[in-house]
């Protein structure tokens, strides 16, 4: 049978006393462990000083490979490598306090490492793949991007990008930078933050904490959402700031994006500072637990980034095919027909007659719904982008280079009437061959319209075969006639054409006495296409086009023949018109393709120059005669191409101006002719024209046959 104790009252209430006493003491204790001050980054800096600068520390120096892995003892050991030093395998701390220091400029990749309590990077790139169980310190000229787990706390002074796992909390200084979609206990950012889809956003397991210094970067994309941060306790905003990039993507989400999503949101963010030229973002607080972000069309025109006449013509005439609709952005819808509907018949009192009943009335039927219009994504990419961006993003949307289409061309086939007049004007051999000839012309063509555009410029390269014969008509007339085929190939930013050109034509001499009177007319027919790539803002198009278009030129010229000595010398002047006409033709591709309508343009020229040649005369009939020609350029009439056009999808027609000839060029030509025989004469003859702004240049070499 037990025993039953029996207590005093006075002693059973000490003893519940001295229970509870010990019960409340042992609690206190352990919150008094838990509680305990986290080590700020200022504190993490002083004890890492004073541990270099303890007697008791043992500094090890690295400054070359080691071959073999470090193991230190059991004293308390600095480690630092430095110079051109890199550590092998595992290093092994051992016992004691022991601290890494790495501080190699070029930085490298961090080994496994055992029995440390601080790694401190001190400058370089460093990536940790591993598991380390201290804690680390990254210095303002350092950067760590970890991909493995760190067990300790994180002080970041310079820029850490956390893609794997932090069990202790993650301090971001005032300087630094904190990105990655990895997990942290808890992250305390007086700093920078970077967030978006392509880079992720950050899991915290305990408490996130913004200081008023800090600054919040978003972005987003419209293919892959917006980037939430996770966090599994306090979120405090702590009035930091919020500031909202240019959103990549074809189009700009409608909507709320979602940017923090906790346990409980204390506070605010205290400036929103948005980049988006078209776009209002504003944040939108849910019952205390998540930061949203709200965008809307604002009032801005897209005339606003535009930085160039052209720019200011493309975004006047671009539809805004956006509307705001209670707060949110949405597609405007097209007009729709509501159906038509009557009201209940009223109770007949007889049967209706027979011959109503055997033709009902019929139903009226509603108009047809039409379906919302799809937004165009090469517009509402222009509308997500920040000033610098949408300047871009306008001019490549204008498709500028169509305008300088006629300008490339006519320079791309300006040799044809160089290489008529260089037949007409050559001096031919004496004797019994002389009723006629038949020659053929190799051509080599190259330019660019505005060098000073650099890579912006529109460059064109020709290649082609002249044939051509004439024969005298009378004692003073010869005529003649020519055919050619030629590939041009146009370059330019984002922009590629090809030329695929057949020219006929026909020429005329008369030669009375010193005085020459050259007539030449050349028809072109040209085969164009285009091929034309966008990109801006994550926004891509690749646009392709096809075009017919034809070319005349017509020319004449007058030169005077001088005998001085040994050489000949011919002063002339020359008159020509030019003229391009390109059919209207339509972009294929993506939301970026233009409409372009006909092309007309055409200017008259004048040139002024002089011709010098000396022949030298060979054994056995050979002569070569080397010629040089100097001459001076003016255009006349509008020098500017020009292209009307519009988005093919729709919006209002604008007008491009294309580059500006130069006015004024100078002419250069020089070339070497050799008669192998009497019949038979081989040539090589070189031309340019020079502007200021404006380059051509053509290689002909020629063979020609007299009979």
């Amino acid at each position: 049978m037990p025993t039953q104790h029996v207590f005093l009252p006075q002693h059973l209430a000490l003893a519940i006393a001295l229970a509870l006493g010990c019960a409340e003491l042992s609690m206190a204790q352990s919150v008094a462990e838990e509680a305990q001050p986290v080590e700020t980054t200022a504190q993490a800096q002083a004890r890492l000083k004073a541990f270099a600068a303890a007697p008791d520390t043992k500094v090890e120096k690295v400054i070359k490979a080691q071959e073999a892995p470090l193991s230190m003892g059991d004293s308390n050991d600095l480690v630092i490598v430095s110079k051109q030093g890199e550590l092998f395998g595992l290093t092994d701390g051992g016992g004691g306090t022991n601290v890494l220091q790495l501080d190699i400029a070029k930085g490298g990749v961090i080994n496994q490492i055992s029995n440390v309590k601080d790694l401190h990077l001190k400058q370089g790139e460093w990536s940790n793949g591993g598991a380390f169980n201290g804690g680390s310190l990254v210095d303002s000229k350092a950067r760590l991007t970890n991909t493995g787990q760190i067990a300790g706390a994180v002080h970041a002074l310079g820029i850490f990008d956390n893609q794997g796992t932090v069990a202790g909390p993650v301090f971001v200084g005032k300087n630094a930078t904190f990105s990655g979609n990895g997990t942290v206990d808890a992250l305390d950012v007086t700093g920078l933050m970077k967030v978006g889809p392509d880079i992720g956003a950050p899991s915290v397991t305990n408490d996130l904490k913004f200081s008023k210094s800090a600054t919040l970067v978003y972005g987003i994309d419209a293919e892959r959402g917006s980037a939430t941060i996770q966090v599994g306790g306090t979120a405090t905003l702590g009035d930091a700031t919020l500031k909202v990039i240019a959103v990549s993507g074809e189009s700009t989400e409608a909507g709320k994006h979602v940017v923090i999503e906790a346990k409980k949101i204390d506070g605010k963010f205290g400036k929103v500072l948005n980049e988006l030229v078209y776009m209002n973002a504003t944040p939108d607080y849910v019952a205390g637990k998540q930061v949203g972000l709200v965008l809307t069309r604002n009032n801005v025109p897209l005339t606003k980034a535009a930085s160039t006449p052209n720019g200011l013509a493309v975004a006047g005439a671009i539809p805004d095919l956006r509307q705001e609709t209670n707060g949110i952005l949405e597609p405007e819808p097209s007009p729709a027909s509501k159906p038509k509907t009557t009201s209940p018949a009223a109770k007949p009192t007889e049967p209706p007659k027979v011959v109503a009943a055997a033709k009902p009335k019929p139903v009226v039927q509603a108009k047809p719904i039409k379906p919302v219009a799809k937004p165009n994504t090469a517009i509402n990419a222009l509308l997500g982008t920040n000033m610098a961006t949408a300047a871009d993003a306008i001019d490549q949307l204008g498709g500028y280079d169509t305008a300088d289409l006629g300008n490339a061309t006519l320079s791309s086939v300006a040799p044809i009437s160089t290489g008529m007049l260089s037949v007409m004007g050559r001096h031919n051999p004496s004797g019994e061959h002389g009723n006629g000839q038949v020659w053929v012309q190799a051509v080599g063509n190259s330019g660019s319209l505005a060098k000073q555009l650099g890579s912006y410029a529109l460059k064109h390269s020709t290649k082609g075969l002249m044939l051509g014969t004439d024969w005298a008509v009378s004692s003073n007339w010869r005529l003649g006639v020519i055919g050619s085929k030629t590939q041009t190939r146009l370059d330019s930013y984002q922009f590629d054409g090809a030329l695929d050109s057949w020219l006929v034509g026909a020429y005329a001499l008369r030669q009375e006495g010193p005085v020459a009177l050259r007539l030449g007319a050349v028809y072109g027919s040209h085969d164009g296409s285009t091929k034309r790539h966008v990109a801006f803002n994550g926004f891509k198009d690749h646009l392709k086009g096809r075009y017919d278009a034809t070319t005349q030129q017509v020319f004449g010229q007058v030169g005077y023949h001088l005998d001085v000595g040994q050489f000949d010398i011919e002063p002339y002047v020359q008159v020509g018109y030019q003229r391009y006409q390109r059919d209207a033709y339509a972009e294929k591709g993506g939301d970026a393709a233009l409409q372009y309508h006909d092309q007309t343009q055409e200017h008259f020229s004048s040139d002024l120059g002089l011709r010098l040649a000396r022949p030298f005369v060979f054994d056995q009939g050979m002569r070569l005669t080397p010629r040089v020609d100097v001459g001076w350029k003016h255009l006349y009439g509008d020098i500017r191409g020009n292209s009307h056009q519009h988005l093919a999808s729709g919006g209002n027609t604008y007008v491009i101006q294309g580059v500006e000839l130069d006015r004024d060029s100078l002419l250069l030509q020089a070339g070497l002719d050799l008669a192998v025989s009497p019949r038979h004469t081989l040539g090589l003859n070189y031309s340019g024209e020079t502007g200021q702004d404006n380059r051509n240049g053509a290689l002909m070499g020629q063979w020609k046959m007299m009979f």
